[in-house]
């Protein structure tokens, strides 16, 4: 499967919300027919870049896909962009929020420098 990747901007901007969290664990959920939001991960959120407005705060469960190769490894901090919608958090592989130069789908955080996370403060400005 090939997928398309947005630029890190456009990518904010797409996102109902952008944090840095750290994986505390996930579960697949194989009875899940369309592989969609069949992955089950509960994160800690380090720092809450965006989010929806009707939202106090994040929710530590956010849903993914086992598609696309969104292979994420408990207890290391990404910085994860998704959607927002029937009361879920979502997340996959296509539209994160990244520096160019990291050829991976998803960013661990410690690969980011602090310039790209400054930059990424100013997109909604």
């Amino acid at each position: 499967m090939r997928l398309l990747i947005k630029r890190s901007k456009e990518a904010y901007l797409d996102a109902d919300w952008v944090s840095h969290v750290k994986l505390v664990s996930q579960v697949t959920d194989e009875s899940v027919r369309s592989n969609t939001d069949n992955v089950r991960y509960v994160v800690e959120h380090i720092e809450v870049f965006k989010k929806p407005a009707a939202l106090d705060a994040l929710s530590t469960e956010l849903f993914g896909s086992t598609l696309g190769d969104f292979m994420l490894e408990d207890g290391k901090e990404y910085l994860l962009t998704g959607k927002y919608y029937d009361g879920k958090l979502s997340c996959t592989a296509f539209g994160q929020v990244k520096p160019e130069e990291i050829e991976h789908l998803v960013a661990e955080w410690n690969q980011i420098p602090a310039s790209f996370i400054e930059e990424m403060k100013t997109y909604e400005s």
